[in-house]
């Protein structure tokens, strides 16, 4: 994944991106998940046609 969408996931107050295991790590509880934020993470992976799903905790799995 390109190195300026890492930056701009890792801006984003609930998220971080964790190169190691390639995810995107919901940093709060299930029931404290700001979902707008977790929809533009969405939007962005959607509009740069990165592949993607869901995990539990409103995680992101990226797919190589």
């Amino acid at each position: 994944m390109a190195q300026n969408l890492i930056e701009e996931i890792n801006r984003f107050s609930s998220y971080k991106f964790d190169i190691k295991t390639n995810r995107i790590i919901n940093l709060k509880t299930k029931e404290n998940t700001n979902i707008d934020e977790f929809l533009g993470i969405q939007h962005m992976l959607d509009t740069n046609r990165i592949l993607h799903k869901f995990e539990q905790n409103f995680e992101i799995q990226i797919i190589k």
